[in-house]
């Protein structure tokens, strides 16, 4: 789907909706002669006119959610980003950059988003709900930038977090934990083995760390099988690019393993 057609067909009706009760209205003016119809088909038409918006709205929003972030629509992401970035509302602005920051989170660019979240941090304006995700994208970027990070930093990092949403708060803790163990301390951790998401990077992300923690048990079959359902995906993804990554380096140990056994 294309995010500049989506959003012209949204504004087309729009003014559609506008320019047919304005047409309404002057219709009533001079067909309805009796003060109180004229005052009670106006206000119809303009309680019809903002419902109609309102679920026009809604169903735009709905949409865009889907394709973001059910579909992944990587080009849609894109779009959105590019043709959203002069936006004048203030909060349009937050969340457009909220939205930059987990664009570059999924492609690996964790010093981009850092920075980014920093920024946005260090806005006075910025309203609390924006600041918890741009804290939790920050500390789970550290994490991945930072393979010489010890547990007792990242304690610390957890106590200057502030994170009013105590659900958000304690996911965010559990997953730099678990991020920390797969990644650092190369320990298993099962966090992310029940977990379950509508949202397809969640779902790929999931599957990578799920395979993460099967090489780091042991269990070579089952970590391979979880880093081939991702290698299907498109490859700006970091998590694809490092599950093939890791299927290349596994497919060089065992071609020079069987070049052993036949010398």
């Amino acid at each position: 789907m294309d995010y500049q057609a989506l959003r012209k067909n949204y504004r087309l009706y729009i003014r559609s909706a506008g320019l047919l009760a304005m047409l309404l209205i002057i219709c009533i003016g001079f067909v309805v002669r009796d003060t109180l119809l004229q005052t009670t088909a106006l206000f119809l038409v303009l309680a019809g006119l903002f419902l109609f918006i309102q679920w026009l709205k809604k169903s735009y929003t709905n949409k865009c959610n889907t394709l973001l972030h059910v579909d992944l629509d990587l080009a849609f992401w894109q779009q959105y980003l590019q043709l959203n970035k002069n936006v004048k509302n203030a909060i349009l602005q937050i969340d457009i950059k909220l939205t930059s920051v987990a664009y570059s989170f999924m492609m690996g660019d964790f010093d981009t988003v850092i920075k980014e979240a920093r920024e946005a941090l260090s806005q006075k304006d910025c309203p609390q709900k924006y600041k918890n995700f741009f804290e939790s994208y920050l500390i789970r970027s550290i994490v991945l930038t930072n393979p010489d990070l010890t547990r007792e930093e990242l304690e610390a990092q957890f106590n200057e977090l502030t994170i009013t949403d105590s659900i958000l708060a304690e996911k965010t803790r559990k997953v730099c934990l678990a991020l920390y163990d797969l990644t650092i301390a190369h320990q298993n951790n099962d966090y992310f083995e029940d977990l379950s998401n509508d949202f397809k990077y969640q779902q790929l992300e999931m599957i990578y760390y799920q395979a993460l923690n099967a090489t780091l048990k042991g269990d070579q079959h089952r970590a391979n099988d979880l880093f081939h359902k991702l290698i299907s995906e498109d490859e700006s993804l970091y998590i694809v690019r490092r599950a093939k990554q890791y299927l290349n380096k596994h497919k060089e140990l065992l071609e020079d393993k069987n070049e052993e056994i036949d010398l």
